[in-house]
């Protein structure tokens, strides 16, 4: 890390948290520091999710004002901050009156209270779907507004402002509230291919003014003011930039920066990114397109299969000990979709889905190991859907040599620590599968600010900035074994009427 070389901020809103990240330009970490969130999201009524935004800005203080020690015990000033981004969770909607405040707690990102305006959004919208490959859902800002309009009418005429947990924070930093990026934006019905709000969001809800301005992500929308500096220790002057949604943050810092490639995050769920240069979709609106100003598509879709499987069946076991034992046992004759809740949205959608082991595992290391092989069966049949939408066997997509089934995946999330499920899922897809050294969503963010500072643009700053801890290349000895265990696990979900043949 150069002595005196800039360090770009990168700050995290999560649910329960605020994380920031200090980086230099070579992508190494100088300070991090996080704090709570005080206020817990409040559940008023099934599928009600809220909390207060004051909240999320007190936590960002705390949290700037732990990185400012941090940097200071270091050595190192906080005058060599030369730019900040922040991330927030995708689809969380705040309302602002016209001083920039809060006018009541936040809708958050799984808040599900706005069924019926997301079927009259998909209804009078149906071109519009078609066009950007998506479906509205129940968690999208814009049915969460529509919601507000009908439910809450008060709140709804004092709004100035409707904008996302992100836009809210930079806002703060700013003192200039109601600016937004396309990303966040996506899910307020932003048309991210003419780059602008769309006609009929006015003409039939009159929203005029109330919808944020939306810029490129990775762009400068002013700087630190006085009164932010006072509150978070940040220098007074300092650029802001926009962020991206916490997931096309997480897709930055994974290191994935050319078409074909992946980011997959594996936590309690799947989540996946994909890099295109058009953008793609699905007839059954199983995938939706975010978008970087370097001209690409970001193809994602979320599974509720993933990880919840260890926290149900191996709560409080010593995973490395488990990843010991199921290195022995893999590939292993047994056919798992370990589903632990009822429902699956990707690569299918069925109401009525649920996890099975065939046949039913007779010792703990066998459905650890099991589990291990089933997510990754279940991982690879996604791809195949992900492929078919984006083209990947197509002109513009490139795939890495003759060996692999398509584009490298660079994984994330709390999975990706066990060298065993990576390894096997390497095995399973057939696709090297690439480990960054820092996954993180706070990361990603500070590889924006560094490319709205500098004008390197994105994917310059991903190359720059991103190393890769690991990578996990397919054993060819196993391929036979793993293709006759994929084909027996998709004709059990076709038999199931899940998948069709």
């Amino acid at each position: 890390m150069k002595d005196n070389g800039p360090l770009f901020l990168g700050i995290d809103l999560g649910t329960s948290g605020v994380r920031a990240m200090a980086v230099a330009e070579d992508g190494r970490l100088a300070a991090d520091a996080s704090a709570p969130l005080a206020a817990e999201v409040a559940e008023s009524a099934p599928g009600y999710h809220e909390q207060s935004p004051l909240a999320w800005w007190q936590a960002v203080c705390q949290t700037l004002a732990r990185l400012g020690d941090e940097l200071r015990a270091s050595g190192i000033s906080p005058q060599r901050l030369a730019a900040v981004a922040v991330d927030g969770t995708s689809g969380t909607l705040v309302a602002l009156d016209g001083e920039g405040d809060p006018l009541r707690p936040a809708l958050m990102y799984n808040d599900s209270r706005a069924t019926a305006e997301a079927e009259l959004l998909n209804e009078v919208a149906a071109d519009f779907c078609r066009k950007l490959g998506y479906r509205f859902q129940a968690s999208f800002a814009l049915a969460k507004i529509l919601w507000l309009q009908s439910h809450e009418p008060d709140v709804f005429r004092r709004t100035a402002w409707f904008v996302h947990q992100a836009d809210y924070i930079s806002g703060r930093l700013t003192g200039q509230p109601g600016v937004s990026d396309y990303s966040n934006a996506l899910k307020t019905g932003y048309d991210l291919v003419e780059e602008c709000w769309p006609s009929w969001i006015d003409g039939h809800w009159q929203l005029g003014e109330r919808l944020p301005r939306v810029v490129a992500v990775g762009a400068k929308v002013g700087v630190v003011s006085l009164r932010a500096a006072d509150e978070t220790g940040l220098p007074p002057g300092l650029p802001v930039v926009t962020g991206a949604s916490d997931g096309t943050a997480a897709f930055v810092a994974s290191g994935v920066h050319r078409p074909g490639d992946y980011n997959t995050t594996l936590g309690t769920t799947l989540v996946f990114k994909g890099a295109s240069r058009k953008i793609c979709g699905h007839p059954d609106g199983l995938i939706y397109c975010h978008k970087l100003p370097d001209g690409l598509w970001l193809p994602g879709a979320a599974s509720n299969t993933g990880g919840e499987w260890i926290a149900h069946h191996f709560a409080g076991a010593n995973l490395g000990e488990l990843d010991a034992l199921a290195a022995g046992r893999l590939p292993i004759d047994c056919l798992a979709y370990p589903l632990v809740r009822t429902g699956e949205r990707f690569p299918f959608r069925s109401g009525t889905a649920q996890g099975f082991w065939l046949p039913e595992p007779n010792d703990r290391a066998a459905r650890y190991a099991a589990g291990l092989q089933g997510v990754a069966l279940f991982e690879r049949l996604c791809y195949d859907v992900l492929d078919e939408a984006i083209g990947s066997r197509g002109g513009d997509i490139f795939i890495n040599g003759g060996d692999s089934r398509g584009g490298d995946v660079y994984s994330t999330g709390g999975g990706s620590r066990s060298d065993v499920w990576m390894q096997c899922r390497a095995d399973v897809t057939g696709r090297v599968i690439h480990r960054p050294a820092c996954g993180e969503s706070a990361f990603g963010t500070a590889i924006l600010a560094a490319a709205g500072a500098t004008g390197c643009g994105i994917s310059a700053a991903i190359r720059q900035m991103v190393r890769i801890g690991q990578s996990f290349v397919p054993n060819g000895q196993r391929a036979a074994e793993y293709e006759t265990l994929f084909d027996r696990f998709r004709a059990e979900l076709t038999r199931r009427g899940w998948l069709h043949a």
